[in-house]
């Protein structure tokens, strides 16, 4: 399909803005800070959100927590941000995970993970790991039941889902029952698919800038190929919780969907993989201006609420 005329006049305006320095992280993290900051918000109806601090070995991460409309005990999605794992925090998503919530009737704790370089893998990795463990065994003070509980994110954040799911069914539990993987990073051995190739430049994320964020999360030798690191190299994926993965595409990271799709099928999972026609990266936060990003978002919303119903 064509690129989605809405999609394409927003990539036209990020044109026009001049972009941080290259090579200049906190320029970058500013810039994504201050973009998202100025996107239209849909702002559908919310019970409350809550600000709080989740602790862990490292330290306690900031994290807040979405109550949807309906109330009372409800599943509980743990959702890590997008930002290549070295920019972004819950107020980058917070419009997102509000639409979430909303339309899902699921309550959804978003948690602000150490980002690299200064932490590289495993160090945001640990930390959804150890926000995924509290989750469950403080659900009730969340005003959620430990029985329906999901992971979930979106890039990087979808890698780092992917990633805490395959741990918790290595290390017996918590039991999750759903994933949610919006254009998660899959395999960080390479960037040498066809969407890698055929999206590289012109459609907001490039596939240079991905490879910068992949040196600077997996900069060890040897660490691209761990399989928390790249879920897609899993010699086993058998066990995981049935997942939904959305895909865009005009994205360099769709082939990274597409190709852990199959893989969880093959492997027995019970999988879903909603491809996204005329859509592009980082489409989840665009809900309230484009009409097929806003159609994506609500449906993987609903199939969350079915799932922890």
């Amino acid at each position: 399909m064509p690129l989605e005329p809405e999609l394409h006049a927003h990539l036209l305006r990020l044109a026009a803005q001049p972009g941080p320095p290259p090579g200049d992280l906190d320029a970058y993290r500013a810039a994504a800070t201050r973009s998202a900051g100025i996107l239209p918000r849909r702002d559908l109806p919310l019970s409350a959100r809550r600000d709080l601090h989740v602790p862990t070995p490292d330290g306690p991460l900031p994290a807040r927590l979405y109550v949807p409309p309906a109330g009372g005990v409800t599943g509980l999605l743990l959702y890590f941000h997008g930002g290549g794992w070295v920019a972004s925090d819950v107020e980058t998503h917070d419009a997102l995970c509000a639409d979430l919530a909303s339309v899902s009737g699921v309550r959804v704790l978003s948690v602000a993970y150490r980002l690299a370089p200064e932490t590289p893998f495993p160090g945001p990795l640990d930390d959804c790991w150890h926000a995924t463990r509290w989750a469950a065994g403080h659900a009730a003070e969340l005003g959620a039941d430990a029985a329906r509980l999901a992971v979930g994110g979106d890039s990087a954040g979808g890698n780092l889902a992917a990633g805490v799911a395959l741990r918790a069914r290595d290390a017996g539990g918590p039991a999750l029952a759903a994933q949610l993987l919006i254009y998660p990073a899959t395999d960080l051995s390479g960037t040498d698919t066809p969407s890698y190739r055929d999206n590289a430049r012109g459609y907001g994320l490039t596939t240079a800038a991905m490879r910068t964020f992949i040196g600077m999360y997996v900069a060890r030798p040897g660490d691209a190929l761990h399989p928390y690191a790249s879920p897609l190299l899993a010699p086993d994926l058998s066990g995981l919780p049935p997942t939904l993965i959305l895909t865009a595409e005009f994205d360099p990271l769709r082939d990274d969907g597409e190709r852990f799709a199959r893989a969880l099928e093959g492997a027995g999972v019970q999988v879903t993989h909603r491809p996204g026609p005329g859509l592009i990266h980082t489409f989840a936060r665009l809900a309230a201006l484009s009409p097929g990003s806003a159609a994506a978002v609500d449906d993987a919303a609903l199939w969350l609420g079915e799932r922890l119903a």
